[in-house]
């Protein structure tokens, strides 16, 4: 999302042809391994929808929603490669896969965020949680997020407006970055929900550390916070750079900015932080991970004997 390749005597010639290169090799194993990973992580949690409904079914409904997300955004990879180097044969293609690869940026940001929010609420108020949280609405606040996030796609049909050539994720037109559409994406779509994540993680761990001497359950509590510690983190990690760089870049494009080294520098940093954010559908493996320990914690805990708990163990585990 750089400016176009030169500015009257700044060229961005050789940071591009760095990332065209870059991004071939950060892409091509991030596709193959998000590919993979994100089937696993659907087909176990879809696992423990049919087989654990509805102990488990609000969680796992949320899971499923974050890891189709993430393929979502593994398959416009290779296509986003390709079509940052070369130009689209029809412009359509181009808005396709620009709307297919935010679309799923912002679903996995929303989603997170209402997973981090729906575990705050659960710790804090448990009983009141417990008659609120149901599948039905847990999957209707999923589908919120999906046209929310469609509705918020709208600006993408505009990205090049008039500009007669250009590369997709390239090249935007002016009207892009005017600040009746930059603040309102960075805002919503990212520094609220980094704030209701911030604070929902850190009061979550909080509770349970506080409740460390007073539960017998404190090896499933941990698992809890591991969760909790490991999605803020994979957030933070993943969608801070990408964000200050639209900010600067949103500096570059208004004329505050307009040293060439300097601009060259933060289309690399935009670039850079773009290309290393979609390997954020990678390490979101981590919070499927903990989560699932923390169930098959939970389900060893209610187990009547050691017999069961293995044959019932095992039988997860071939899914």
């Amino acid at each position: 999302m750089n400016q176009p390749d030169t500015s009257g005597n700044c060229s961005f010639s050789d940071v591009d042809k760095l990332m065209r290169t870059l991004q071939l090799a950060v892409h091509t194993p991030t596709f193959l391994l998000g590919l993979l990973l994100n089937l696993l992580a659907i087909r176990s949690f879809s696992t423990f929808l049919k087989k654990r409904w509805p102990d488990y079914a609000a969680t796992s409904i949320y899971m499923i929603n974050l890891a189709v997300f993430d393929l979502l955004l593994v398959l416009s990879l290779p296509f986003k490669v390709a079509l940052s180097q070369v130009r689209p044969p029809f412009p359509s293609l181009c808005t396709l896969v620009e709307c297919l690869y935010f679309i799923s940026m912002y679903g996995s940001v929303f989603t997170i965020c209402f997973i981090s929010l729906d575990r705050f609420l659960a710790i804090q108020y448990p009983l009141l949680v417990s008659r609120l949280r149901s599948p039905g609405k847990i999957f209707g606040i999923c589908c919120t997020i999906w046209a929310l996030v469609w509705a918020g796609s709208v600006p993408i049909y505009s990205f090049h407006g008039t500009v007669e050539k250009y590369t997709c994720f390239h090249n935007m037109s002016d009207g892009t970055w005017s600040a009746k559409v930059f603040f309102p994406l960075e805002v919503f779509g990212f520094l609220l929900p980094m704030g209701i994540m911030g604070f929902c993680s850190s009061r979550s761990i909080h509770i349970l550390l506080r409740r460390r001497d007073r539960t017998q359950d404190w090896v499933q509590q941990r698992a809890c916070i591991w969760t909790i510690a490991a999605s803020l983190a994979v957030f933070v990690v993943s969608f801070l750079p990408v964000h200050l760089g639209f900010f600067l870049q949103f500096l570059v494009r208004n004329g505050f900015i307009v040293e060439c080294r300097a601009k060259q520098s933060i289309s690399l940093f935009l670039q850079l932080s773009m290309c290393f954010s979609n390997v954020n559908c990678c390490l979101d493996v981590f919070c499927y991970y903990f989560v699932i320990k923390e169930f098959r914690m939970d389900i060893m805990a209610h187990r009547p004997s050691r017999v069961q708990l293995v044959l019932q163990d095992t039988t997860i585990s071939r899914g």
